[in-house]
């Protein structure tokens, strides 16, 4: 069963800047975005945890696009409520490690 996905305001903003910032130059990468967000509704958990983040974030690549997300509840096993889109940054810019 399809789980609700839903954006934060700051993972929108994060989308609208990559597409200001990408997408005049390269559209199909600034498209990539979306459409992989939107398996999350029913493969929740197709990313790893990263700790190193943050204990309950995953990240889900969308070249060169990251996406970080988290499921609710948080859990490796079991049915997934919701996915929270946490942000969305471009990874050759932004660093991820010890984001908070």
């Amino acid at each position: 069963m399809a789980v609700e996905v839903i954006w934060t305001r700051h993972a929108r903003e994060g989308l609208i800047s990559i597409y200001r910032a990408i997408g005049s130059d390269n559209i199909i990468a600034a498209n990539r975005i979306e459409p992989r967000v939107s398996r999350l509704a029913d493969l929740p958990r197709m990313s790893s945890r990263r700790p190193n983040i943050r204990p309950s974030t995953r990240i889900l690549v969308a070249h060169p696009s990251l996406i970080l997300y988290e499921t609710v509840p948080d859990t490796d096993s079991g049915p997934v409520n919701r996915v929270n889109i946490v942000t969305v940054v471009d990874g050759r810019r932004n660093r991820l490690d010890g984001m908070s």
